[in-house]
């Protein structure tokens, strides 16, 4: 079993115990406005989805299912997302379109959820914005591709997947 943590910090700004240690980083959606521009958040919260989606490819998986959800009701209203959630339930199996949407709305914490396939794949999300993917097989393609669109993927040992 192959697992990742995929984040926006760079691993060598952290300190003996793995922990960040720049403090005025953004974390949060609600940073936009005082520590980074719309514009940068979008970028960003378009990489983690396509670093999810370039995994998936690499181990040639189209779908995904959702395996846990927690709805934060005043997040799913803010983001206009309500009829798009009342149509998830766990166990259903979700289009990567739908996949788009589980990570936004989860990076922008009207969400959370973890998306597994099978014994193959998952991910799921941490706070401040990190990530961990888990695979049957080693991805060093998605890998690559990720590092090149500014993230960073380090090993990183999953509980489960």
């Amino acid at each position: 079993m192959y697992s990742w943590r995929v984040t926006k910090y760079n691993p060598l700004h952290r300190n003996d115990n793995g922990s960040y240690k720049i403090k005025d980083e953004w974390t949060s959606y609600s940073d936009i406005g005082s520590k980074v521009s719309e514009e940068e958040y979008l970028e960003t919260e378009d990489k983690y989805i396509n670093a999810v989606l370039s995994f998936m490819n690499e181990m040639n998986i189209d779908k995904l299912y959702l395996k846990d959800l927690e709805l934060h009701s005043d997040g799913v209203v803010e983001q206009n997302a309500s009829s798009f959630m009342l149509t998830m339930w766990l166990g259903k199996g979700v289009s990567k379109r739908e996949i788009k949407e589980l990570i936004k709305l989860t990076l922008r914490e009207s969400i959370w959820c973890s998306l597994s396939y099978k014994k193959q794949f998952s991910v799921h999300f941490g706070y401040d914005y990190y990530m961990y993917i888990g695979a049957a097989n080693d991805c060093p393609k998605a890998s690559t591709k990720v590092i090149t669109s500014g993230l960073f993927v380090e090993e990183f040992s999953l509980k489960y997947i």
